[in-house]
């Protein structure tokens, strides 16, 4: 298998578009995501979703763009752990109000109205969700195909057009609902890929969809650095 290490850069700038943070990532998509809409990301455990999730916040954090950060997994303690490992003082910047981590293993219900009123708490632009399967486990009853699908859509367009967030919506590889109605209501999705070559494990990002921006379509090696997420280009190899 052939892997192109550098990958398909689109030099246009947009302004507007939300910029991820992620070394390599916002030139392969115009500028960044655009703006009030939701991202799919999915990949299996291991591939980094956590991180790519945490990053795109705390760049936003640091930018002028507070974040939300639905966990409903890991304690807040774990995750303020794993960010010192980058050098990112979280609990700093939940001390500023440019960012809220929220845990929450209750009844969907309440947790979606924890999750908008944190939002409107701090003013948040950015919105994390880990992840839509553990969200959805907590619905209060088994939800047909028909109720997943109008749950889903009403929860993306509140996020995006009620609440203006840019929201990043976590997800398993092998976890579909409906038929992956998911890739259908959101802008974009992004899949992480975890491949065994010669001997090594790489990592693989591909931009499956991304709605309304000139995209690449090609598979891109990235790592798990000191730093965070960050995409394997040719210009970072020579540094």
């Amino acid at each position: 298998m052939q892997v192109q290490e550098n990958p398909t850069v689109f030099q246009t700038q947009i302004s507007s578009h939300i910029q991820s943070g992620i070394p390599g990532l916002d030139d392969l998509m115009e500028g960044g995501f655009i703006p009030n809409s939701s991202i799919l990301l999915r990949g299996e455990s291991g591939s980094g979703k956590t991180i790519f999730g945490l990053h795109f916040l705390k760049h936003g954090a640091l930018n002028g763009e507070p974040g939300v950060f639905l966990s409903m997994e890991e304690e807040r303690q774990d995750i303020n752990r794993e960010s010192r490992r980058f050098g990112w003082d979280l609990e700093a910047l939940e001390k500023k109000g440019t960012l809220l981590i929220v845990e929450e293993k209750a009844q969907y219900n309440l947790t979606i109205n924890e999750l908008y009123n944190s939002i409107k708490r701090i003013k948040a632009k950015r919105v994390v969700i880990d992840s839509i399967p553990a969200l959805f486990s907590n619905y209060p009853n088994e939800l047909r195909p028909s109720e997943w699908r109008l749950s889903f859509r009403s929860l993306c367009r509140n996020l995006n057009e009620h609440l203006g967030c840019t929201t990043i919506m976590i997800t398993e590889a092998d976890w579909t609902k409906g038929e992956a109605f998911e890739e259908y209501v959101t802008r974009g999705v992004i899949e992480l890929q975890v491949k065994m070559m010669e001997g090594v494990m790489r990592r693989f990002l591909l931009i499956k969809k991304m709605r309304e921006v000139r995209h690449s379509r090609r598979l891109q090696l990235y790592e798990i650095t000191n730093n965070g997420f960050s995409l394997f280009t040719s210009q970072r190899r020579n540094e």
